[in-house]
């Protein structure tokens, strides 16, 4: 729908950017789906891309951060394909997409007892007025991307530890929303030997 708004509005440069940008992260998602396993590098890569595209279809309304601790090697770091994008997805979709001004999605890592954790935090409207707005449209389809993030992560850690998957809501210093963290905990293996 994205690159037809861009050709009904004669936009041919900006839709075959999209286009370009969009066959890229569809090679992406096809070749790293069928592995069980894929490096941190490759799982940010793919996430930067489709962030790209997010911000090209809804012209440059949040801008986004992803941080990495210099002693991470991202290229020996093996995660579950495909974990982070779908968190990101409902940041933009649900938060910052309702806010007024340029939102802010925060991705960034930290190692801790050996998971890798990540932080994606977003200075959306939060997941109460998101719901209002849910409530409202036409499209009331439940997301499922958090249920299932959740669930793959508890099976790759093998383990059921609630604290793997979690969602703060955040609010500013006069107790109003002030948009949303989830931290995920997710159990990586340095090479790809342990799918």
């Amino acid at each position: 729908s994205s690159i037809n708004r861009f050709i009904l509005k004669n936009e041919s440069e900006a839709a075959s950017d999209y286009l370009t940008k969009f066959s890229k992260l569809i090679r992406m998602v096809l070749n790293n789906s069928k592995n069980s396993s894929i490096s941190l590098g490759e799982e940010l890569e793919m996430l930067r891309h489709y962030l790209d595209l997010e911000k090209l279809r809804f012209k440059n309304s949040f801008d986004y951060r992803i941080s990495v601790p210099d002693h991470l090697d991202t290229g020996y770091m093996f995660v579950p394909p495909l974990l982070l994008q779908p968190i990101a997805e409902n940041a933009i979709w649900h938060g910052l997409m309702h806010k007024e001004g340029v939102g802010v999605l925060d991705i960034h890592f930290d190692i801790l007892n050996n998971y890798l954790n990540c932080y994606i935090t977003d200075n959306g409207v939060g997941r109460q007025k998101a719901e209002t707005f849910k409530s409202k449209s036409v499209e009331k389809q439940k997301s499922l991307g958090a249920q299932i993030t959740a669930e793959r992560i508890a099976l790759n850690n093998k383990d059921d530890n609630p604290g793997d998957f979690s969602i703060e809501d955040l609010v500013d210093a006069e107790g109003l929303a002030a948009g949303t963290r989830v931290t995920l905990r997710i159990k990586y293996n340095r090479d790809d030997l342990g799918d």
